[in-house]
């Protein structure tokens, strides 16, 4: 499948207007390109990028902080924006009957901010704890040692959030300064995919665009070139962590290079996707490392080639002498052709995946059109994709994929590294230097009621070459022995790790040639099987995972790696903590309903747990009566189901249905948690428990998290725009069978915890208190409806709905309703139910920080 055709507009003033049209849905995304980044700053300007990307809806001369995201966010719309190295994109999605708000409040944005010294002040506060947040995350840490060590003097160096100390520093001068200088036309440009007339939309753009700023040529960016550096490097770095986190880098292209298809290609195969070398080999096979992925940075000037992962201390020596191993067989051995052609499979499908939602393909065509000059480069790129050749690969990994020119950036617990620099160089060089021995079309939706009791969901989507299948069983933490928490949780990762007929590997690599994925979930109601792959493959798609979802065998040995993953990510979770800080308020709202337990388990339930209690726990739960299956993309729905027909039949009850717990029981009294952690910021939550999801609250606390949560939410605008108390907040809420929950978090400095928690805690005692006015609630619906009905462009999305709102008993056709529903609230029926459950005394407070 061709990508729509890019039609490029050039205004007078220097603007540009690239348009992709699809039809699909009336949907548009429009993505604005600044050709400026943190690259384009200047001394003492660390960071200015970025903050002025935070100021630039926080008002203009007509409209205050927050106003012109708040409009986009009221028609249901999703205003987003990052700042990089070398542009800074904001992005917009709305329904296509709002496309002239979205352009005239983007415009006014871009060519209006007044960067109020108030504000400013504000968001610096909150930039700074956005920089205090990624300290606390391991795998930012490595991540910007990694790039200090890599770039000594090029920009790419430094970080794109900046320091404190520089940030800090940053004024109102500044940001005009940098505003002036790079939000002009002659470096923006605005890419829109979707639904729109090319000759009508580019005179709407013109009359908003074509006209503003000052008309010139593009500014010439100049900065210095990174010197070649010879010789391995390791830098090592203590740490408040259990795992040793860890990132090995070597100097790559820019994005205009030659090479860049091959070595996307060498990226692939060696770590992306369950059949790559890094996880075949060193992750499934060997088991020494929880996490293990490869990328490439190949931006405007030579980048990185990379690869990262994390491993416990004691085996870390052991996965980095493997990792090398892998990358180094690279320079010497070809690849086979089998190999060479899953790579390219993955690689194509990931753009035709992207093609799947507008946002998807505005990215993907502003990208070409910044980097390489053309957005018709994709068709190019995908081309030279195509004639790679194991010789091609081969001598690019000669190039490029050197031992002397590694970087090698650690975070290890203290004391406890599991390697030391030296020992790192000299793995390196005799890894570079050793030869290895190679190891071994209708459309519409229906369904259909099998004999067996399953049901099976069928929407076709010809627009698409891609095909989405989720089946879903009742079970999940709900039906969880308490003596063996954790189960569904490995039982549903086990799905994958060999069948009757296929082992661990077979199904890696089918995966891989489908041109998809393949995975168990499980959570807190239901377990099953999700897949995604090209329509091509149809057939052999669903098979492998009627074969998977039915006759799974959880191999003795799989399932010893899967308790120590699980258990690696019960440690990894004390690294994240706004997770850790979650998972301490549910066990607080639940202390006597297995909600209140962690869906990994715990280290003494996880060790009773091995193949025999995973198998009986599989017979006894993938129930065909509690079975629903749906699929969702370019399928004829008739194949569909005469192939579950057969392929579900040998499914049947085996044993006593597991015993529900019953409705969530409310706390008694107020429940307040605080534990200390070795931490930069605190993270607090403030929350209630709520209904069940077939509860007619269901929707009325939807309304109020929508009130509560996002950029126009009543926290946010308290939290950090009226207060500046943190960079991280909103609303939080969980829907489940037998009760979930609406919570609002923050992340904020120590000595602002107990402030914020006042302040969460009020903002939800006035929605209890105060009917909350019309034009709040018909903004909070069309947020809530507009964020659901893009979301619906992808298969996989609609796939998820259909197969759980059926075993949820809701009906298959739930979604359909779900926008009337949320729609007919009134603010009366928004007030009731937050009072019914916004208590004093059932309120859950939990602070995690110094």
């Amino acid at each position: 499948m061709k990508a729509h055709p890019a039609h490029l507009t050039r205004y007078p003033n220097g603007f540009e207007l690239l348009f992709v049209p699809n039809r699909t849905a009336p949907v548009l995304a429009m993505d604005l390109w600044v050709r400026a980044g943190s690259t384009s700053e200047g001394p003492g300007e660390a960071g200015l990028a970025h903050v002025v990307e935070h100021m630039i809806f926080k008002g203009t001369a007509t409209r205050g902080p927050g106003v012109l995201a708040r409009d986009i966010e009221a028609v249901g719309g999703e205003v987003n924006a990052y700042t990089s190295f070398d542009e800074t994109v904001y992005s917009v999605v709305v329904a296509s009957r709002f496309a002239d708000l979205a352009l005239e409040r983007l415009a006014e944005a871009i060519f209006g901010a007044t960067f109020d010294p108030a504000e400013l002040a504000r968001e610096a506060l909150v930039v700074l704890e956005e920089i205090r947040r990624s300290n606390d995350l391991p795998a930012h840490r490595v991540s910007r040692r990694l790039f200090a060590e890599c770039f000594g003097v090029h920009p790419y160096g430094r970080p794109v959030i900046g320091d404190e100390a520089s940030v800090g520093a940053l004024d109102r001068a500044a940001c005009r300064r940098f505003a002036r200088r790079w939000y002009q036309p002659p470096h923006l440009l605005l890419v829109v995919a979707g639904d729109a007339e090319p000759r009508e939309l580019a005179r709407r753009v013109g009359a908003i665009f074509g006209v503003a700023g000052r008309p010139g040529r593009p500014r010439p960016l100049r900065r210095p070139r990174e010197p070649r550096r010879v010789g391995f490097r390791a830098a090592f770095e203590a740490g408040p962590t259990d795992e040793v986190y860890f990132d090995l880098a070597f100097p790559g292209p820019s994005a205009r290079h030659p090479d860049v298809p091959a070595l996307d290609l060498l990226i692939a195969l060696l770590g992306q996707g369950e059949s790559s070398r890094l996880q075949h080999r060193v992750k499934l096979d060997r088991n020494l490392v929880h996490a293990v992925g490869t990328g490439a940075f190949t931006p405007r000037d030579p980048g990185l080639l990379f690869l990262g992962g994390a491993a416990e201390p004691r085996r870390f020596a052991a996965a980095y002498e493997a990792i090398c191993a892998e990358v180094f067989r690279l320079r010497r051995e070809p690849v086979g052709p089998k190999e060479l052609e899953r790579a390219r499979e993955g690689l194509e499908a990931d753009f035709v995946f992207q093609r799947e939602t507008v946002q998807g393909q505005a990215h993907k065509a502003g990208f070409f059109q910044v980097a390489l000059g053309d957005a018709a480069a994709e068709e190019a790129y995908l081309e030279r994709v195509r004639r790679v050749g194991p010789a091609d690969l081969q001598a690019a990994a000669r190039r490029w994929l050197r031992a002397d020119r590694a970087t090698l950036v650690a975070l290890h617990p203290a004391g406890a590294p599991g390697l030391d620099p030296a020992r790192a160089a000299a793995l390196t060089e005799a890894a570079g230097t050793r030869r290895f021995v190679p190891v071994g079309r209708s459309t519409g939706l229906v369904q259909r009621a099998l004999p067996n009791g399953a049901r099976v969901a069928v929407k076709a989507n010809r627009e698409v070459p891609v095909v989405a299948v989720r089946a879903a069983f009742l079970g999940g933490t709900r039906l969880e022995p308490e003596a063996l928490g954790g189960a569904f949780h490995l039982m549903a990762n086990g799905l994958v790790r060999g069948t009757r007929s296929r082992t661990l590997f077979d199904v890696a690599h089918e995966v891989d040639a489908l041109g998809g994925q393949l995975d168990g979930f499980s959570g807190r109601s239901s377990f099953g099987l999700k897949a995604e792959f090209l329509a091509k493959y149809l057939e052999d798609g669903l098979d492998l995972f009627a074969e998977v979802l039915c006759h799974p065998t959880f191999p003795e040995e799989e399932v010893e790696k899967l308790r120590e993953d699980a258990l690696a990510a019960l440690r990894l979770r004390r690294d994240n903590p706004a997770a850790l800080a979650i998972r301490r308020f549910e066990e607080g709202l639940f202390p006597t309903h297995p909600f209140g337990r962690d869906v990994l388990g715990r280290p003494e339930t996880l060790a009773r747990i091995g193949a025999p209690e995973l198998r009986r726990l599989f017979a006894a739960a993938a129930r065909p009566e509690t079975l629903a299956v749906a699929v969702a993309g370019d399928v004829d729905p008739e194949l569909v189901f005469e192939f579950f027909t057969q392929a579900l039949a040998a499914l049947v009850p085996a044993g006593e249905s597991l015993p529900a717990p019953g409705p969530v029981p409310l706390p008694g009294g107020p429940v307040s948690g605080r534990e200390v952690a070795a931490l930069e910021q605190s993270h607090v939550l403030v929350g209630f428990g709520g209904p069940s999801l077939r509860h007619p609250d269901r929707h009325a606390l939807g309304v109020a998290g929508a009130l509560l949560g996002g950029q126009g939410g009543r926290l946010f605008q308290r939290l950090r725009d009226e207060l500046g108390l943190a960079y991280a907040v909103t609303s939080i809420g969980s829907e489940s069978l037998d009760g979930g929950y609406l919570a609002g978090y923050a992340a904020t400095s120590p000595g602002n915890a107990d402030r914020a928690r006042r302040e969460l805690a009020r903002e939800f005692e006035r929605l209890a208190a105060e009917t909350p006015p019309a034009d709040e609630v018909a903004q909070a619906q069309r947020k809530l409806v507009g964020g659901f009905e893009i979301a619906l462009q992808e298969n996989a999305t609609q796939a998820a709905m259909m197969a759980m709102d059926e075993v949820y008993g809701l009906g298959y056709r739930s979604f359909q309703a779900y926008a009337r529903r949320v729609l007919a609230v009134s603010p009366a029926q928004v007030r009731a139910a937050a009072a019914r459950y916004f208590r004093p005394e059932a309120e859950v407070t939990v602070t995690l920080g110094p």
